[in-house]
């Protein structure tokens, strides 16, 4: 199936992990609901519950919570294995791009150079968000003017080889997934638009909630994180679930 006209998913999570996602993070606003109405009356209007509704019901008639593509063990396996190739080669491209984020010299910021973002998919076990982007880090990193600026930094071809091959290995393992794939499970432009909605409520409660509690209860503050919550549900699913990385 062609994914060329699908929408840009926004969920930072396999889409069959959003609908328990989304249960996990509603139990924690309903729970804590008085302090999130000190923080805005909004979220004391019937309608914010209203529209969180429909959103969630709309999305589980596409995706039902029950629909699984491949187990969380295979998943962390998988992940675990790249994750481990690429702590060396990320490490040292952060040096060399901390060395050069003065003089300006590289085609885009160094945030925006993309390894931030490989972390933050390795982190939540998003095969197919580290594909896309590995991806993109490769591209910054063939990338003339920065090759030559990192080079001196360095870096080296066998350096880029290891992206390259950590993405031939994510990409192995989501073609095998998606060749057996539940027809509920394909990424469609209902399902992802649905998903898209959806997160837009998941991420406005965990980002609040954590601004909420950062000063007054730090530790409660980082259950409010997506990495926190993807390790919790996999737990409680009895197949683990590391962050398959290190930061």
């Amino acid at each position: 199936m062609s994914t060329a006209k699908l929408p840009v998913r926004q969920f930072r999570c396999r889409i069959e992990e959003l609908g328990p996602l989304d249960q996990m993070v509603r139990a924690m606003f309903m729970t804590n609901k008085a302090d999130y109405a000190k923080a805005s009356p909004d979220y004391a209007d019937p309608d914010f519950l209203k529209g969180w509704d429909e959103k969630q019901e709309a999305f589980e008639k596409l995706v039902p919570t029950t629909a699984r593509r491949a187990t969380d063990t295979e998943v962390t396996a998988a992940m675990t294995t790249v994750a481990k190739s690429l702590r060396e080669p990320l490490n040292f491209l952060n040096i060399r791009l901390n060395r050069v984020a003065k003089d300006k010299s590289l085609t885009v910021a160094v945030d925006k150079f993309g390894v931030v973002e490989v972390r933050n998919e390795i982190t939540t076990s998003d095969m197919e968000g580290l594909d896309g982007a590995l991806k993109y880090l490769i591209q910054m990193l063939q990338t003339p003017q920065n090759l030559t600026v990192l080079t001196a930094q360095g870096h080296t071809d066998t350096d880029t080889q290891a992206f390259i091959d950590a993405r031939q290995q994510v990409r192995d393992f989501n073609t095998a997934q998606n060749s057996n794939q539940n027809s509920a499970l394909e990424l469609t432009e209902d399902n992802i638009k649905a998903g898209n909605a959806l997160w837009e409520y998941v991420a406005e409660v965990l980002e609040t909630g954590r601004l909420l509690y950062k000063e007054s209860q730090p530790k409660k503050a980082r259950t409010f994180t997506l990495a926190t919550l993807m390790k919790r549900i996999r737990r409680e699913q009895g197949n683990g679930g590391g962050d398959g990385g290190e930061e």
